[in-house]
């Protein structure tokens, strides 16, 4: 599915998360935009993951948000895309 042919609409919408990396680091980043399927993560250094790489994504505006299993799904230089694995 190309960027231009989404399956959901992205929400423009800035909001600090933190992300769990595997082996277990945990960054507090700021998400972009979202959708039902995932989300954009600006990240200055995108050396923390790569394309394939299965991490948790949790909003911190909301107290007890649910911990979001993920997949890195695309990459740039601003950041990366995940997509919430629900499976």
């Amino acid at each position: 599915m190309s960027i231009n042919n989404r399956r959901h609409d992205r929400v423009k919408h800035r909001a600090k998360i933190r992300v769990l990396t595997h082996p277990e680091q945990v960054y507090t980043l700021e998400m972009r935009d979202f959708s039902d399927s995932g989300l954009y993560v600006s990240c200055d250094d995108t050396s923390i993951v790569e394309i394939g790489d299965r991490v948790e994504v949790q909003t911190l505006e909301i107290e007890d948000a649910p911990i979001l299993p993920s997949n890195v799904i695309r990459m740039d230089k601003h950041g990366f895309a995940v997509e919430f694995d629900f499976d």
